[in-house]
């Protein structure tokens, strides 16, 4: 069962239209789908942010190098 909690929220009206047209041209079924789909965006993004950062500062070893090359689709790596 999927337990859910209702925010008041506040949209400046430009966002809010993108929002709207993005339920839209999505086939979203409701405007708290656009607003999730927002936010799922937003986990990615920083999902993404903390591997770039983790081959950036951490991953010396070449099977972590892989791992964050595989999640990201590119080379860790400068090609000479």
């Amino acid at each position: 069962m999927t337990q859910t909690h209702r925010k008041h929220v506040v949209f400046d009206p430009p966002m809010m239209q993108f929002l709207e047209s993005y339920r839209e041209r999505h086939n979203l079924a409701s405007f708290s789908a656009a607003v999730e789909a927002a936010v799922a965006a937003l986990q990615q993004q920083e999902l993404r942010a903390g591997y770039e950062q983790f081959a950036r500062d951490y991953a010396t070893d070449k099977e972590a190098q892989l791992e964050a090359e595989t999640w990201l689709g590119l080379p860790m790596q400068e090609q000479e």
